[in-house]
């Protein structure tokens, strides 16, 4: 796990424990420390930072994995949409997911044009107050 140098290899230890136990007790055991010692860097700002970046990392990574899965995704779609032998029920539900999905994803792509647009006003005038 890569961290910012702050940690010590035991909350790097703790870190990495508590993004694979299901309860703080459990991460504590597993990383080697006390509960309580885990509970005080819990509550520590420079340790919830490094946390919260190894939760960012490990969400980016699952995001990665389920983005080189789309295109079978997609495949399983297509042939439960076209075959021949299909019920018709889950042809329609095949098709369903398509269009409710590409609505979501048209949906998600306008609102972040829209937040890029007022993100670029809102700096447009900081600066203009700033001078």
């Amino acid at each position: 796990m890569a961290t910012s140098g702050k940690l010590t290899a035991r909350k790097a230890r703790a870190i990495a424990s508590l993004l694979k136990e299901t309860d703080v007790s459990s991460a504590a055991k597993a990383a080697g420390i006390g509960e309580r010692t885990l509970h005080r860097w819990l509550r520590d700002a420079d340790f919830q930072r490094e946390l919260k970046a190894a939760e960012g990392r490990a969400i980016d990574t699952a995001v990665r994995r389920l983005a080189d899965l789309t295109g079978t995704a997609v495949e399983k779609l297509r042939d439960a949409m076209t075959a021949k032998d299909a019920p018709l029920s889950a042809q329609v539900r095949a098709a369903d997911i398509v269009l409710s999905r590409l609505l979501e994803l048209r949906q998600l792509s306008d609102f972040e044009s829209r937040l890029a647009a007022i993100e670029d006003a809102l700096k447009v005038a900081t600066k203009g107050n700033k001078q």
